[in-house]
């Protein structure tokens, strides 16, 4: 009993085996192009080369982190602001606001900390900053009188102040 289910067994898998023969014939060309077509590398090709195609983007040559900010220093250690972000600079202090950065170089939070004695932030809100809202006369005057540096900050960090130039009544033309 035990060798006729064998048996059987066998006959049944080789029959199976004869059915399942494959009669297409693949080229090696084809089949390399199906390998391709599935591998995971064909797609990071095909971004590489779309990557080289955007590399061709020209960009200006003069673009400087430095050139535009404005550069603090205390003889030692320099910081970057943004450019608009010092507000007041005295005359006894023209020398340490604008110059080549020379030392090292310091965070602004850093900078701040070591040089207190001669800078002075003004938080800002945002719509003064963009130039939507002007800044408070008073303070501007008052700033006048200072012997400190005034930097505008928004959120404890330097930001650009766009400054609104007060409206000139148009001048009467004459004949």
């Amino acid at each position: 009993m035990k060798s006729t289910l064998s048996l059987l067994a066998i006959l049944s898998t080789s029959a199976a085996v004869t059915q399942a023969q494959m009669t297409d014939r693949i080229t090696p060309e084809q089949m390399a192009e199906r390998q391709t077509a599935t591998s995971p590398f064909a797609e990071l090709k095909k971004q590489e080369q779309a990557n080289q195609k955007e590399a061709n983007v020209v960009r200006p040559g003069e673009e400087s982190i430095i050139k535009q900010s404005e550069i603090l220093h205390d003889g030692t250690n320099w910081t970057m602001v943004p450019k608009g972000a010092v507000l007041h600079v005295p005359a006894q202090m023209k020398p340490r606001v604008g110059t080549k950065p020379l030392g090292n170089l310091m965070s602004w939070s850093d900078f701040l900390i070591a040089n207190r004695g001669w800078i002075t932030t003004e938080e800002v809100s945002y719509d003064q900053a963009a130039g939507k809202r002007p800044l408070p006369e008073a303070k501007v005057e008052f700033w006048k009188n200072q012997t400190s540096v005034i930097v505008a900050t928004y959120q404890g960090g330097p930001i650009s102040v766009k400054r609104i130039e007060p409206a000139t009544p148009p001048v009467a033309a004459t004949k």
